[in-house]
């Protein structure tokens, strides 16, 4: 998709949502990553954050820009991080890449002197020629990739190939926050010249299946292989998403996670959950990005429902409904709707820990029955 703004734009309230996201993320994932890092002993590590398409660092009334965002986050965390992180930022057009770097003179006498920050990073040139030759130059290195954070935020559908995140996902600490523009995938579908980046971002044809859809039907169709095409060729191990509409609640582009913990993607799906609190993962401009609302509208009686239907006549470990719900579920808390099941009478606990009180689940090892009820 050929670029057409100009070098500082205006930001919609969705990307302002977007920007939400991240930044709530990157307030979970820093400390999280920094004590694993820590408690394992890992040497020479730090955390690296790539912004593979990050503007001019702000917008026309002065909002951060991705980058900005992720620097001041750095340098004003509290506590302290046990290890350094490593910012790449990645821009192509020549007005933004100066913009920003202008942008950047006023941070880097603090970036010298905080511990925090290992290596600031400013690379202008396209995002999928430069991050390959930086992930070759570390391999060729033998420097350890990850634990990383790769925020691929491209302005259409075709400048990330398939390739890439299976390169960056081959490395079990990288995770990928990425953009995929339906509006503009949509709108040049049944453009034959359009075809061959088309498949080179699903890495493979099973697109063309959308060619003979109704309208109606393309977007959940493209949803669904997009992402099953991230966890087949991409090879991330779990993979979720979040819609973004305009005012008029039409959709136009998703955001995808993909991560290979359990735990990065319950906090990023904790993070989407700030923005839309009923579960559904989509954001409208109609909506308020600046208002945080936490699970006002969560359902753990349907939550609890959907786990019985899955599990019943089945013994499990806590550790798999966990799993069970963060990966294939809405919702990411799951205590409320197991403590549901067991007052209904439908879950038993088979080796509770010494002193466990009914209705709770404090060990993830803790093996549960579900049962059928007879009518």
């Amino acid at each position: 998709m050929a670029d057409e703004l100009p070098t500082i734009w205006g930001a919609k309230a969705h990307t302002l949502a977007k920007h939400q996201i991240l930044e709530t993320y990157l307030k979970a994932w820093m400390p999280i990553m920094s004590r694993q890092s820590k408690r394992l002993g890992i040497s020479d590590t730090r955390l690296l954050f790539v912004d593979g398409f990050a503007g001019p660092g702000t917008y026309e009334k002065g909002e951060n820009g991705s980058p900005i965002l992720a620097l001041k986050l750095v340098l004003g965390h509290k506590p302290e991080l046990h290890i350094p992180v490593h910012f790449l930022f990645i821009e192509k057009n020549c007005e933004r890449y100066y913009k920003l770097n202008s942008l950047l003179d006023g941070y880097r006498a603090h970036v010298q002197q905080s511990a925090r920050i290992q290596k600031l990073d400013v690379k202008n040139g396209d995002c999928e020629t430069t991050l390959n030759s930086f992930l070759y130059d570390l391999d060729g290195a033998r420097v350890k990739v990850g634990p990383g954070l790769f925020f691929l935020d491209q302005f259409g559908y075709s400048d990330i190939s398939m390739s890439l995140i299976q390169r960056i996902m081959s490395h079990e600490l990288c995770e990928v926050f990425s953009y995929f523009n339906w509006d503009h995938l949509n709108r040049f579908l049944s453009d034959e010249s359009k075809w061959r980046v088309i498949t080179r971002a699903f890495g493979g044809e099973d697109w063309k299946g959308a060619l003979d859809l109704e309208q109606r039907d393309r977007a959940s169709y493209v949803l669904r292989t997009y992402r099953r095409c991230l966890e087949e060729r991409g090879g991330a191990r779990h993979v979720w998403y979040f819609a973004m509409c305009d005012s008029s609640e039409k959709l136009l582009y998703w955001l995808f996670f993909c991560t290979n913990s359990l735990r990065g993607l319950e906090e990023m799906k904790r993070a989407m959950w700030k923005v839309d609190p009923t579960g559904g993962f989509r954001f409208s401009d109609n909506s308020n990005p600046r208002q945080l609302i936490l699970l006002t509208n969560y359902s753990e009686k349907s939550l609890a429902d959907e786990i019985y239907r899955h599990f019943v006549n089945r013994t499990v470990e806590v550790a798999d409904v966990k799993e069970f719900v963060l990966s294939r579920t809405a919702a990411y808390l799951y205590k409320g709707a197991l403590k549901l099941l067991e007052s209904r009478g439908v879950l038993q606990v088979i080796n509770p820990p010494p002193k466990r009180h009914r209705k709770t689940f404090p060990d993830e090892n803790m093996k549960i029955t579900f049962i059928q009820k007879l009518l």
